[in-house]
């Protein structure tokens, strides 16, 4: 008498043999949806960033503005940039008002 076999697919033999995950065949790979890219951005935004970037107070409104998160319009690569602007000039306004008032007293130490 031949011996029976488990219920294994043979390899190679299609995909239309029962399978026995317990016997150590591998369960199909689940795939992932993927996140749809942002569009690219254009030079004229690209523009429309750095001139609203020149301008002390405005700047600011402008970079907190783009920032918030309800503001659906705005495209990730522009939200992403107005974060790193943001961060950049807030330290560069602190290491500026520090170095203001560390001269300011030396100055004023030597009279």
């Amino acid at each position: 008498m031949a011996k029976k076999k488990n219920n294994v697919a043979p390899r190679g033999k299609g995909p239309y043999y029962p399978t026995d995950y317990s016997v150590g065949e591998k369960k199909p790979p689940v795939v992932k949806p993927v996140k749809a890219e942002a569009p690219i951005m254009k030079k004229g935004e690209w523009f429309k960033l750095l001139f609203w970037g020149l301008f002390p107070v405005i700047n600011l409104i402008a970079l907190t503005a783009w920032i918030k998160k309800d503001n659906n319009t705005i495209n990730p690569n522009q939200r992403n940039f107005a974060k790193a602007a943001l961060t950049l000039t807030l330290i560069f306004w602190v290491v500026a008002i520090v170095a203001f008032v560390a001269v300011a007293y030396f100055v004023l130490g030597l009279f």
